[in-house]
């Protein structure tokens, strides 16, 4: 299934998930409001960090929350990658019937934008770095 995302993110910028088409993307589904997601943001910036050497990209998708928060959330844990600002939740329906029912959810998507693993509730980066190295190291 390779989902259909696109929206504004935080900061203002368009993004659509097509571009990053013939990379490995992790798409985390977080909210500044959720406690497992302030404890997994650490782990999630630790994993952009060293796996972005490896052409992984990464994308939040903020739900449920405001934007000033938002940006706090970000600016307090160190996220970089850009996040799709999603106030209603709407962008949510392009994983179709791998929707998120909980916060936080990550998909990995293979280079043909397809989800090649999802984590429901907060991941660790020593779980989840095997994982998306080894999405990655996959051709396209």
């Amino acid at each position: 299934m390779t989902p259909a995302l696109k929206g504004t993110t935080l900061d203002g910028e368009q993004v659509d998930i097509a571009d990053m088409r013939g990379q490995a993307v992790v798409i985390n589904i977080w909210g500044s409001w959720c406690a497992p997601c302030r404890k997994e943001a650490p782990e999630l910036r630790k994993l952009a960090e060293k796996t972005e050497p490896l052409g992984v990209r990464f994308l939040g998708i903020d739900i449920r929350d405001n934007k000033t928060a938002a940006k706090a959330f970000e600016r307090n844990f160190g996220i970089t990658y850009p996040s799709i600002y999603d106030p209603d939740s709407r962008t949510l329906v392009g994983f179709k019937n791998l929707a998120a029912r909980a916060v936080p959810t990550t998909y990995v998507l293979d280079r043909q934008g397809r989800v090649a693993a999802l984590s429901i509730g907060p991941l660790t980066y020593k779980d989840f770095y095997p994982i998306v190295t080894g999405v990655a190291a996959e051709k396209a």
